[in-house]
């Protein structure tokens, strides 16, 4: 399914109903992926005896940026991709505004057209691949994690955030009719039914998503090492970690 229609419709609203419906907790999840992101970086750095300029990091389904531009406050190099021009309209406009101000002593994320099924990146030429929220809308997930693997350099890290669901009952018992019921309506409301389907296609789009240990399962598949988790915000969203082998 191309879900590229959907974003560019609800592009203009997107970041404003993700911190709403989060209640700003989304911010917290994208700076701890950044944090992890620089972790990683600075120990390649050190490793290959350069500096942080070096490492090549891609932000992949990159939407409105908000991601891409968390890992270059981390001092880190980003080029973002994305098949929606809505989304990345609105995340250049964005960036174009803070790079203006004060976040001009940051290197500058780049946003293009981006698939990932089929990255216009030599083998082995990027070092960190981000993806924030987007990896359950892939076509065909397992082709696109190859193409990821594929891309990374020796030993590089994939770092993905997605929504998981509470591991604890008492949090579920909210969480459910909040996430299930309510988050459709309120789209709905704020934007007079304009929005109700595209949310309500992404409610499905993460209840069918494999969590947590299946989805490391499925990274290893698709020939990645040590895939491992850190829950956020009770199992909320996951931070999903795996590395490249180092002789491929």
């Amino acid at each position: 399914m191309d879900t590229s229609p959907i974003f560019n419709d609800i592009s203009g609203n997107y970041d404003r109903f993700n911190h709403l419906f989060s209640m700003n907790i989304d911010k917290s999840w994208r700076k701890s992926c950044a944090r992890t992101a620089s972790g990683v970086a600075s120990e390649l750095a050190l490793r290959r005896g350069t500096d942080l300029s070096a490492i090549k990091v891609l932000d992949l389904a990159c939407g409105t940026g908000d991601l891409s531009i968390a890992l270059a406050k981390k001092g880190l190099k980003v080029s973002g991709a994305d098949i929606s021009e809505g989304m990345l309209e609105v995340g250049k406009k964005k960036i174009d505004a803070l790079w203006g101000g004060k976040y001009s002593k940051y290197p500058k994320p780049v946003l293009e057209m981006g698939d990932g099924a089929s990255l216009p990146f030599e083998d082995g030429s990027i070092d960190i691949v981000t993806i924030g929220y987007g990896i359950r809308n892939f076509d065909n997930r397992p082709a696109s994690l190859r193409e990821i693997l594929r891309v990374l350099s020796p030993g590089g890290v994939l770092l993905i955030l997605e929504f998981g669901e509470p591991r604890n009952a008492l949090m579920r018992l909210f969480y459910k009719p909040y996430f299930k019921y309510m988050i459709p309506r309120l789209a709905s409301a704020l934007t007079k039914g304009k929005d109700r389907g595209a949310y309500e296609y992404f409610i499905r789009s993460v209840e069918k998503f494999p969590k947590f240990e299946m989805f490391c399962k499925e990274l290893t598949e698709a020939g990645f090492q040590n895939a491992g988790y850190k829950s956020q915000t009770g199992g909320i969203s996951v931070l999903y970690k795996a590395f490249k082998p180092m002789g491929e």
